[in-house]
């Protein structure tokens, strides 16, 4: 209205002149030029405002998007997308700045338009508050993130570092498998050697024949031969389960020398005979050979 006001005047001065045929006269063409100059600054004045309230709408749209971009960022950091919610962070930074920058360029706009409008004024201060408002938040929220993305990367080395623990636990557990399944192969090949015996079933012509025993004389009795024993000739078991041996005759005479009470000759219900051992420990203390003759 305060633009108004000259430019009625004008006319009506204007008018005036114009009843008294002065359309060319200087005054006239001043006051026009006047007139002219006041109708565009009201037009700018005007057009100056119009801008200031779509910068203002384009701001609380920003602001707007913010808010809704802050939930979905909560709910990334939440499901663990921290590199996916600092990129919405860095985007929303970028969206303060710039509308930070439009706030800043209307002020200086609206200052040298002359406006002193007090509502204008205060919705600019209210915006520029929000918008560090929310600058701070962001901030806040972008160091927490990248708090959470140390102590994930930190998990992380943990975890490999857990991980080739264990690989060399496994290493470690291999060989320990790998040298116990020797060892226990190297005991239970020195327990069968322990328990290992031999014994040779034959008449007493075939026990020469093999070496097993002496021929004997007229006063030398037939004995074990003391050139040594060839295993091959003998039948190889284990002393610990050979507790019975059938002798498929009825006289058998024991070369070999085994302590008395430690063993036992019986006959079967065929009358053919049986040595039972009685006492495995004792009967194999002198010799782990067992030489038998039979008839």
């Amino acid at each position: 209205m305060r633009h108004n006001l000259p430019i009625i005047v004008l006319l009506a001065a204007l008018a005036f002149l114009g009843s008294c045929n002065v359309e060319r006269s200087e005054k006239y063409q001043v006051l026009l030029a006047e007139r002219d100059s006041l109708h565009t600054e009201a037009m700018a004045a005007k057009g100056g405002f119009d801008q200031a309230l779509n910068t203002i709408n384009e701001i609380e749209e920003a602001l707007e998007s913010v808010r809704a971009a802050e939930n979905i960022i909560m709910v990334d950091n939440q499901e663990g997308n921290t590199k996916k919610a600092v990129s919405q962070i860095n985007a929303i930074q970028q969206t303060l700045l710039e509308n930070r920058n439009k706030i800043n360029d209307l002020e200086k706009s609206l200052a040298e338009q002359g406006s002193k409008s007090k509502a204008l004024a205060q919705t600019l201060s209210r915006l520029k508050t929000q918008l560090e408002e929310k600058d701070d938040f962001i901030a806040s929220l972008k160091t927490e993130l990248q708090s959470s993305q140390e102590q994930i990367s930190e998990l992380h080395n943990q975890v490999a570092d857990l991980s080739d623990d264990i690989l060399t636990l496994n290493d470690n557990i291999e060989n320990l498998s790998i040298q116990n399944a020797a060892q226990q192969a190297t005991i239970q090949s020195q327990d069968a050697a322990l328990n290992s015996v031999w014994y040779c079933i034959a008449t007493t012509q075939v026990l020469k024949d093999k070496g097993i025993i002496t021929p004997g004389g007229l006063f030398k009795p037939k004995e074990l031969s003391k050139q040594g024993l060839d295993k091959t000739q003998f039948t190889m078991s284990d002393m610990r389960t050979l507790t019975s041996i059938p002798l498929n005759t009825k006289k058998a005479t024991l070369m070999s020398n085994h302590p008395e009470g430690s063993y036992e000759v019986v006959e079967n219900e065929d009358g053919a005979k049986v040595l039972n051992i009685l006492d495995i420990d004792t009967f194999w203390s002198v010799s782990h050979y067992l030489v038998i003759a039979i008839k």
